[in-house]
């Protein structure tokens, strides 16, 4: 339902411009809705992957620094073809790979099984650096280009088709090693979109 939501996440504003319906109740509502699929769902399984009295609770921070990213999102002007933090359809993606790789990798599930301490730390410290990159200043990528030129989208072309063989490759394994990518790709391309504005 993440990745349903991602996709509907991706397509909701185009289909809006195209029909000429799009309005203020409309930004504020997609915004509600962002925040429930990629805040609080992505909050409440950390909280079950935790499941340790002492960290769970840090998967709230997860739906805190959403909410702070989608309302600084929404009176920011400069993240028209780019974003400033990571956006939160991005971090809802890479908290929900991780259940289903548990679910899909026997490896994975026996480390998870039989170091709970491990588990505990690795998730409580990817929550508190998912919340981090959210509202962080670096620029990244947008999937919502201008155009279709080679020159301008090098970067988008990259992560798209690097996406679709690692997930063939690695199946759910690939969301961490896509989101570093996009990360990584996002920080080398900034001078020229910050060129192309």
């Amino acid at each position: 339902m993440v990745i349903f939501a991602a996709i509907a996440d991706l397509f909701d504003g185009m289909s809006a411009r195209l029909l000429k319906v799009s309005s203020p109740i409309g930004k504020e509502l997609d915004s509600l809705a962002d925040m429930v699929s990629f805040g609080v769902v992505p909050g409440m399984m950390v909280f079950q992957l935790i499941n340790n009295t002492y960290f769970e609770w840090v998967g709230l921070c997860i739906p805190v620094f959403a909410a702070l990213r989608l309302a600084n999102f929404n009176i920011d002007t400069r993240q028209k073809t780019s974003f400033i933090g990571v956006p939160t359809p991005a971090i809802a993606l890479l908290i929900a790979s991780f259940p289903l790789i548990l679910a899909h990798s026997d490896m994975w599930n026996g480390m998870y099984l039989s170091n709970i301490t491990l588990v505990c730390w690795f998730f409580s410290i990817l929550s508190v650096i998912c919340s981090a990159l959210m509202v962080s200043p670096i620029r990244l990528l947008s999937m919502k280009a201008e155009n279709l030129s080679w020159g301008v989208n090098k970067a988008r072309y990259i992560l798209v088709l690097f996406s679709i063989l690692a997930i063939f490759v690695f199946q759910f394994s690939a969301v961490p090693i896509i989101m570093l990518l996009y990360i990584v790709l996002s920080l080398i391309a900034n001078p020229a979109e910050a060129d192309h504005e």
